[in-house]
């Protein structure tokens, strides 16, 4: 596991003695994940060490609307699980559950203000891959969103940068990694029957076959 994963950070003293609350920055990835998979982990891996974050805030999605319309999304709790599975190895990561106690349909805009009250202080950076980003004036509040917290857009092979909205002009861009995984296709690569070694962790694999998520 990289040592990315366990970084900790500490407050220090100032020349008076008193112990000051360093303002953190804080990393916040929201998904569907369904699955999780080791793109989500490497590109957190990648984004943690690139921007120095102390530490980041795993989002799982509540009800995608975005996507309910066009497909079965796997039951919350099982998305939830395989996701603390994926990154129970990183000490800095939390996985959160607090678009399951919002309710509803997820929003990223009322998942900011939610976690603004448990960190006032502390500076958000949303991390988008720029499949998302691409996307991003079609969500709910968008300008409220970028008010709150800095952008992070990771590039993705086969999307151009110029498809971006102008609501994120202002957003911090990160070459990302080449590195071929969606949640789609290991969706089907399961349904297939397929070799999943490279694209999930083993864990994740047992816990699929246990509760026969992604049969045909």
């Amino acid at each position: 596991m990289s040592s990315v994963c366990n970084k900790r950070k500490s407050s220090f003293l100032t020349r008076y003695n008193f112990r000051v609350a360093k303002k953190r920055k804080i990393g916040i990835f929201g998904g569907t994940f369904d699955p999780p998979h080791n793109g989500h982990l490497s590109l957190l891996r990648h984004v943690i060490e690139e921007l120095s974050l102390d530490k980041v805030i795993v989002t799982v999605a509540n009800e995608p609307w975005q996507k309910t319309s066009s497909r079965r999304i796997t039951d919350r709790d099982h998305r939830f699980n395989m996701t603390k599975l994926l990154f129970e190895e990183c000490d800095n990561v939390i996985v959160s559950d607090i678009e399951f106690r919002i309710g509803g349909e997820t929003s990223t805009a009322k998942t900011l203000d939610e976690l603004r009250l448990e960190y006032p202080t502390d500076e958000f950076w949303l991390i988008l891959g720029l499949d998302s980003a691409v996307n991003f004036d079609t969500w709910r509040r968008p300008q409220s969103i970028v008010e709150e917290a800095r952008i992070v857009i990771v590039n993705r092979p086969g999307f151009m940068e110029e498809s971006v909205p102008p609501v994120l002009s202002s957003a911090v861009s990160v070459k990302g990694l080449d590195i071929d995984i969606s949640s789609e296709k290991v969706r089907g690569m399961f349904a297939a029957r397929g070799d999943m070694s490279g694209l999930i962790p083993n864990s994740i694999e047992i816990y699929v076959l246990q509760n026969d998520l992604y049969g045909k």
